[in-house]
């Protein structure tokens, strides 16, 4: 069944999470129920959290797997705003494991439509590499990030890098720095969010925690158990306190 966003009261427009993986989102899940929506390729939950509305999406990994999952919460839901929260490797050597971004923008590493475009990243049909994130929202997203955690310095702010492969060689991650030396973080899915939140006029923000340094020590099986045991709960935290500041 879709359902129309007309059906929807604009006063009870929700706000859509979006998370590539089911065990980045353990712990939010809790809140919310299954939705009635329904999608062959998604897992949809939905509820009301701390007098919210919130649609929590699983959209799988890679940017066409997000961008699908960010059009169907538009048209289906109706949303006030998009915000990706997930895992990221770093793009250099001043990080920790928890260290949190919560993104300015986001450009996808992987586009170089040139000579259409001047330069690489930059979208054709936009004329802009970086998609500034919602400047209200992302504050709000910050202040909540400031709360939770009990070092300030664990919140940084900067530009998501995103494209479709799992970054872990040094050499790979230092070429897309001198790239694009404004990247903070690397991720597979907050540029094709950001872009369709911006094709379809409505806010986003990102949230993003270091997991790992992009290089040959990456260990899927150590990421995802960092998810588990630390993610998780810090993403519900952090997600339930924006919520409350909007």
């Amino acid at each position: 069944m879709v359902r129309s966003p007309k059906a929807i009261p604009s006063v009870d427009r929700p706000v859509a999470i979006l998370m590539a993986l089911e065990v980045e989102a353990r712990a939010l899940v809790q809140h919310l129920s299954r939705s009635p929506i329904s999608s062959p390729h998604l897992s949809v939950w939905e509820g009301v959290v701390d007098g919210t509305r919130l649609v929590l999406v699983i959209t799988g990994v890679g940017k066409v797997a997000a961008a699908l999952s960010a059009q169907f919460v538009c048209d289906v839901f109706d949303p006030r705003g998009l915000v990706a929260v997930g895992l990221a490797g770093a793009t250099g050597g001043d990080w920790d494991p928890g260290q949190l971004i919560v993104a300015s923008g986001a450009l996808q590493h992987d586009v170089d439509a040139r000579p259409l475009t001047k330069a690489k990243g930059m979208i054709p049909s936009l004329g802009m590499a970086v998609i500034p994130a919602d400047p209200n929202w992302s504050e709000k997203l910050r202040q909540a990030t400031a709360r939770v955690v009990a070092k300030p310095q664990m919140a940084r702010s900067g530009v998501v890098l995103t494209g479709d492969q799992i970054v872990s060689s040094r050499e790979v991650r230092d070429r897309l720095l001198n790239d694009f030396p404004e990247g903070v973080c690397l991720d597979m899915e907050t540029a094709a969010l950001a872009q369709v939140a911006h094709q379809n006029g409505i806010p986003w923000a990102a949230l993003r925690m270091i997991s790992d340094a992009a290089d040959e020590k990456f260990n899927l099986g150590e990421v995802l158990g960092f998810s588990v045991d630390t993610a998780a709960n810090l993403f519900d935290q952090i997600v339930r306190a924006f919520l409350k500041a909007l």
